[in-house]
């Protein structure tokens, strides 16, 4: 069962990184200044979007089957899968340009995920549904924190210079790992429903808070998401929420499903790990953009994406 969720839960990362690469795509194509719904319902008039959507979708369904059969750990690192080919993509169809400390950072925040996977690579499959109060304290903690950090990167993006707009979509990309980290659970928490009651789960998930926390969670990860794409590379972007969204489930499979916590160099791993993620997401952070003068103009050259105001 372990083999089966691991395989999707890599089905359900590639998805993922497909559908980022369609978002992006089709929010450069959208000559609009909206934000949050009003750019939501935008793009939802463009096919491109809506496959993006339905990938989602798939994926998400990958990652609560997965998150039912095999420990949280192992699916939370499996399901970052493709970040490298956002940076092959975003190269040869979306026009970015990375400087080497994204890279490096890229590299860092996917690498750091797989060293905790690792280290946690022993625990056991847990399946232990929540409480709605417990669902509660989860997505209003995961939404504060979130608020905070997109109210901190809508500050930094209003600041001048290009660095310190691509810092804000990184910084936005880390709003949104933290909303995802929330309906993380929440999706664990469906698939542990259907694996434990059956085709009954049906009747024990749709009274639960979790599933709408989660949808409420998830369009505004959508919303922020899309503002995130238009600041910074999709692969930088995508780097900081995955990081951050994979740190948050596989403490949440500590600290909430009581998951035994690893000894001896399973320990060192889980906190090597950890700390390699956050030192990448930092780089990303405080990496400066590859502008179109130092790139060179022409095709390759990052194309201009109105920003909210002007116009």
């Amino acid at each position: 069962m372990v083999l089966v969720g691991s395989l999707l839960a890599l089905i359900s990362g590639m998805f993922n990184a497909t559908a980022a690469w369609l978002e992006k795509r089709e929010g450069m194509r959208t000559a609009t200044a909206r934000t949050g719904l009003r750019l939501l319902a935008a793009l939802a008039r463009r096919p491109g979007w809506m496959a993006a959507m339905v990938l989602s979708a798939l994926a998400w369904m990958g990652e609560a089957a997965s998150l039912a059969l095999a420990p949280v750990p192992i699916v939370a690192t499996l399901r970052n899968a493709g970040r490298g080919l956002l940076v092959v993509g975003g190269g040869r169809w979306l026009d970015e340009r990375f400087s080497r400390p994204e890279l490096v950072g890229v590299a860092l925040a996917s690498a750091g995920g797989v060293i905790t996977a690792v280290g946690a690579a022993h625990s056991q499959v847990v399946r232990k549904p929540l409480s709605n109060w417990a669902e509660i304290a989860v997505g209003a903690s995961c939404m504060l924190a979130a608020g905070l950090v997109a109210f901190f990167s809508s500050r930094l993006a209003g600041a001048p210079g290009e660095h310190r707009r691509k810092a804000a979509g990184v910084a936005t990309g880390a709003a949104v790992g933290l909303l995802f980290a929330g309906t993380g659970v929440f999706t664990k928490e469906i698939g542990d429903r259907f694996a434990i009651y059956g085709v009954g789960g049906l009747t024990a998930v749709l009274p639960s808070a979790g599933l709408w926390l989660m949808v409420l969670m998830s369009v505004w990860a959508q919303s922020l998401l899309q503002q995130a794409f238009r600041r910074a590379n999709a692969a930088s972007v995508s780097a900081a929420n995955a990081s951050v969204a994979s740190l948050g489930l596989i403490a949440a499979g500590f600290a909430l499903y009581h998951q035994d916590l690893p000894a001896g160099a399973g320990a060192g791993l889980l906190i090597g790990g950890v700390v390699v993620s956050l030192a990448g997401t930092s780089l990303l952070l405080g990496s400066r953009p590859v502008l179109a003068a130092a790139a060179g103009k022409g095709p390759g050259a990052p194309q201009a994406v109105p920003r909210p105001g002007s116009g």
